[in-house]
């Protein structure tokens, strides 16, 4: 199963989430794909200017390979407050109810 997740964060507080729902996924056995959208923040601070370079946007190549979605924003996965360990079940529960 191939799960894209995407993200959107500037202090990489938003980030930390998104990367655990990822590794969940991969818990499950699941190829990822890890993507940030494109800020409009004029911000330079260390963290954004780092993941601005580490971090490419999502193309429709991505959307078309994955079998599950998983978006990370305003500090919610998929629209829910959680923590890292709830993220990183709800990459694995994503994963799991696709195969079910």
């Amino acid at each position: 199963m191939n799960v894209l997740v995407i993200f959107s964060s500037c202090d990489g507080t938003t980030e930390k989430l998104a990367l655990a729902a990822a590794v969940g996924a991969v818990q499950a056995r699941a190829s990822i794909r890890l993507r940030r959208l494109p800020d409009q923040s004029p911000g330079d601070g260390e963290e954004l200017t780092r993941m601005r370079r580490e971090y490419v946007p999502p193309t429709k190549s991505d959307t078309s390979w994955a079998d599950a979605v998983i978006i990370a924003m305003n500090r919610k996965v998929s629209g829910r407050d959680l923590d890292l360990d709830q993220a990183a079940a709800f990459g694995r529960a994503a994963v799991a109810g696709h195969r079910a």
